[in-house]
């Protein structure tokens, strides 16, 4: 949710938002998972979306690569970080090779 804020306050682009979680997708764009033990946060990424335009978009697990990186990274490290203008080193070999193109619609 800090990356989605951050994204908004550096940027007046539309927002992207790739998943390879088709559960989670749903949440955002219907009113799945309201009731279950992450309906708050739903909430919260929800009512961060409606402040700018957004297209929902899923990809397959292995365009997904540099997330799961990170969040191993962010476990392993127990650190977060934000890196502007520059990949971490921890992702510069997947980078490249998870950028998705997008059909904004």
């Amino acid at each position: 949710m800090q990356g989605l804020a951050l994204a908004l306050q550096h940027s007046n682009l539309p927002v992207v938002v790739q998943t390879d979680s088709s559960e989670t997708l749903s949440s955002l764009t219907n009113d799945a998972l309201l009731r279950s033990a992450y309906g708050q946060i739903v909430l919260e990424i929800k009512a961060l979306l409606g402040i700018r335009e957004f297209f929902p978009s899923k990809i397959s697990r292995l365009q997904n690569r540099v997330a799961d990186r990170l969040a191993k990274y962010s476990r392993t490290e127990r650190a977060t970080a934000i890196w502007l203008g520059s990949a971490p080193p921890c992702i510069e070999d997947l980078w490249p090779l998870d950028c998705n193109s997008i059909s904004m619609q």
